[in-house]
């Protein structure tokens, strides 16, 4: 599952991604697809990752943001 939720993650960032310059890329990128998993339709989870539950996609995905916030945590204190 995490290697598809990567490969969404990538395609996300080339064609939904609209960075808008408020914080640094990569911060606005990992907020805006957990954005966009969170306000997913379930129908649209399920089409794009039948094997999966949406709510576990979307378990993954906090997890995933949290684990990156963790590591990233003195940069958005600086922010």
């Amino acid at each position: 599952m995490q290697q598809e939720l990567d490969g969404l993650f990538w395609r996300f960032a080339e064609e939904k991604f609209v960075y808008r310059g408020i914080y640094p890329y990569n911060t606005e990128l990992v907020f805006a697809f957990a954005d966009y998993i969170e306000n997913a339709k379930d129908d649209e989870l399920s089409r794009l990752f039948p094997k999966y539950p949406p709510s576990l996609l979307r378990r993954s995905v906090h997890r995933g943001t949290d684990k990156w916030l963790r590591h990233h945590a003195k940069t958005m204190m600086i922010l």
